[in-house]
């Protein structure tokens, strides 16, 4: 049975020693609270003293109390960085607004390469789910870069025991067609864990040589489906696999040979 040791820390995702984090760049993909985490992952590693720079792949909601630069015919965005780095230590990265200025557009790898010198951690969000609990990529998703050296999987606790449709899953079709499963399908633990961990799922475009971890978010909203569905991802990968809610300040890291 799966055991679980507690955590205060977000950033313990990606490592329990800060310094270890420093030059890291991380990617978080899924569903279920990407921005969220993206934000306290910020917030703890500001408070840590490291330089921060929150970047994304796609398009991407603004983050009001974040000082944004934008890249579009903007030569000197990068000095333009590093002075928001200098005087707050974090700086919020777009290549242009969406045509809803609520949104953003992401930057390509070959700015990060560039970002990443200036920094002590670069955080990309680098899927997009349309605020749905899961999903089902298409070949050119998720868009992570090659150099990333963690990759955090998010998902929803609670689509756990719903039923396969567009209001809970981004692409329910193709996510149906791929697993020769009907609309309206209950989501069993072993579905969503399938697609979790598939070369032709969440795992697609992963960097070979990236960390791996799985965060289930939102067990405060369904704490027997986060339980099953962490058991299951434990005795199916060697990644590591947390359980918690982001809303709640709640992290447990899930392990083999004890309960939850």
């Amino acid at each position: 049975m799966p055991q679980t040791m507690h955590s205060t820390n977000f950033y313990s995702l990606v490592h329990d020693d800060v310094q270890k984090i420093r030059r890291q760049t991380v990617a978080i993909i899924g569903g279920g609270g990407k921005s969220s985490l993206l934000k306290r992952l910020a917030r703890e590693l500001l408070e840590e003293h490291l330089r921060v720079i929150v970047t994304s792949t796609t398009k991407f909601q603004a983050f009001p109390k974040m000082r944004l630069v934008l890249q579009k015919n903007n030569p000197a965005y990068l000095k333009e960085v590093e002075a928001r780095l200098d005087e707050a230590q974090i700086a919020l990265v777009a290549s242009d607004y969406h045509k809803a200025k609520s949104r953003l557009l992401g930057v390509d790898t070959a700015t990060i390469s560039q970002l990443k010198k200036h920094a002590d951690i670069v955080l990309i969000e680098a899927d997009g789910s349309r605020q749905r609990g899961l999903k089902t990529h298409r070949d050119y998703e998720p868009v992570i870069p090659k150099y990333t050296k963690t990759v955090i999987i998010i998902c929803s606790a609670d689509i756990v025991g719903e039923s396969l449709g567009d209001d809970k899953v981004h692409r329910a079709e193709l996510f149906a067609r791929k697993w020769k499963l009907s609309l309206g399908a209950i989501l069993t633990p072993e579905i969503i864990a399938r697609e979790l961990l598939s070369p032709h799922g969440y795992m697609r475009n992963v960097p070979i040589k990236a960390k791996v971890i799985i965060f289930i978010n939102k067990s405060d909203r369904n704490s027997v489906g986060g339980k099953l569905l962490a058991e299951r991802l434990v005795n199916g990968t060697d990644f590591p696999v947390f359980l918690g809610s982001l809303k709640r300040g709640r992290l447990e890291r899930v392990t083999l040979n004890s309960t939850i």
